[in-house]
């Protein structure tokens, strides 16, 4: 079957500069056989464009005159959820990437390299190809952040609003959550704030530093405490002390980083279908049934699928992602008994 007879996936990159849509459009001339690509002169033009015809992914610029490419990407997450959303950004001011942090996957910095910009497509295109079930897409889209505890977000801005503020307490507090640690991770991972890759959510503090996080944390609201529905058979709060148990028991970072969050993906059904996430541990309990069988029946996914995809779409490096997706056993990473760790010591 050749790529003629296969829908091409869709592709969209929308600026105000022609000759950047041409230059892009040379730079990936040789994926033109296996992605349809289409161009857009600003974001009105492009949502006139999606109305008529979605997309898969959308790869925009930040700075366009009249709809900036945060605005853009906004309007872009509230209609059509499931496109993954990439923004390429020069010299932005802060105050216009903060506003667009809720509604972009990955950052990326421009100049970008093609190879760079090719593998970001290429992970947002996985969604759609792994996740069989449209609503399911749809979660994993417009997902903002994973859900954190109020506590440990309180901690945080306490802490951070401090002068005196080390970066080691920093990162030993957002250690301990997993919904900060991956933000922190997506931010430092998607180039525009980090400039480099890395597994180590030390490292990503570090990279981030205090200053940066402090505006983050006060202006944007990727680290805000998420509200999740009461879910029979579920904590938010125990799912956390699970996974800082797990990871205490790491010798690296990124197998740290890894078991954090092993199991985002509990928390991104408990948060996304509440209703149907506890009738599915109710079942389980009542009839011993595998809650990964049953999560593919109901979802088309397991947990560890569904979290794997979401962090491999805010673009975290592989070897995170294939320890959250290979951990099928639930004890694979030690026995969770104990209270909760409070005190958390990273892997040297």
């Amino acid at each position: 079957m050749t790529t003629d007879t296969i829908a091409k996936k869709r592709i969209m990159f929308v600026d105000d500069d022609e000759s950047i849509l041409a230059a892009l459009k040379n730079l990936l001339y040789k994926d033109r056989k296996r992605w349809d690509m289409t161009f857009a002169l600003g974001g009105e033009e492009a949502l006139e464009m999606l109305a008529a015809q979605p997309v898969d992914v959308i790869v925009s610029d930040m700075r366009m005159p009249g709809m900036d490419g945060a605005t853009f990407l906004n309007r872009v997450k509230a209609q059509w959820p499931a496109t993954a959303r990439i923004m390429l950004s020069g010299h932005a001011d802060r105050e216009a990437i903060v506003r667009a942090l809720p509604a972009v996957h990955q950052l990326l910095a421009k100049p970008c390299e093609a190879a760079t910009l090719r593998a970001t497509i290429e992970r947002g295109l996985e969604v759609e190809s792994s996740m069989p079930d449209p609503r399911v897409r749809a979660l994993i889209g417009k997902m903002e952040r994973i859900p954190s505890s109020p506590q440990t977000v309180h901690s945080l801005a306490t802490l951070i609003s401090s002068s005196t503020v080390s970066l080691a307490d920093v990162a030993a507090l957002i250690s301990q959550d997993p919904g900060m640690s991956a933000k922190v991770l997506q931010l430092v991972n998607s180039g525009y704030f980090g400039g480099k890759k890395t597994s180590s959510i030390v490292e990503a503090v570090s990279l981030l530093g205090t200053e940066q996080l402090r505006y983050i944390c006060m202006t944007a609201s990727v680290f805000n405490a998420e509200t999740v529905a009461d879910v029979p058979g579920f904590s938010l709060e125990t799912a956390r002390c699970e996974a800082v148990r797990a990871a205490k028991l790491a010798t690296s970072e990124p197998a740290y980083a890894g078991a954090l969050l092993q199991d985002v993906g509990k928390l991104v059904l408990a948060f996304g279908f509440p209703a149907e996430y506890g009738q599915l541990l109710a079942e389980a309990e009542a009839t011993g049934i595998n809650k990964r069988v049953l999560e593919r029946r109901v979802f088309g996914a397991t947990h560890p699928e569904i979290g794997a995809c979401l962090l491999g779409l805010w673009g975290l490096p592989t070897d995170i992602l294939d320890i959250v997706r290979g951990r099928w056993q639930p004890d694979v990473l030690g026995v969770r008994t104990g209270p909760c760790p409070t005190n958390v010591s990273l892997p040297s």
